[in-house]
């Protein structure tokens, strides 16, 4: 699942656009987003995510979510973890 969000105040970096973005995903997924599609002019690090240049989103767009490739993954690290733990 995506939430779109938009910001084209001058004065933030484009960094703190996304993590702003992340928050709001936070408080109305209650899970943290692992991917952030972003124009491709707009490619920075941010810390905990993948950000993925995309020539669809527009400039000032952040698609921020959790891949169901990646959820699948962290699911499969959580259950086998779990699992060890139980057998010890």
């Amino acid at each position: 699942m995506f939430l779109l969000w938009f910001d084209d105040t001058k004065k933030k970096s484009t960094e703190e656009k996304i993590l702003e973005g992340v928050e709001r995903y936070v408080e109305r997924f209650g899970e943290t987003p692992n991917v952030c599609l972003v124009h491709p002019s707009e490619t920075v690090h941010a810390q905990g995510l993948v950000i993925r240049p995309t020539a669809y989103v527009r400039p000032n767009n952040y698609w921020i979510g959790v891949e169901a490739e990646a959820r699948a993954k962290a699911t499969t690290k959580k259950a086998a973890k779990t699992a060890r733990r139980k057998a010890a």
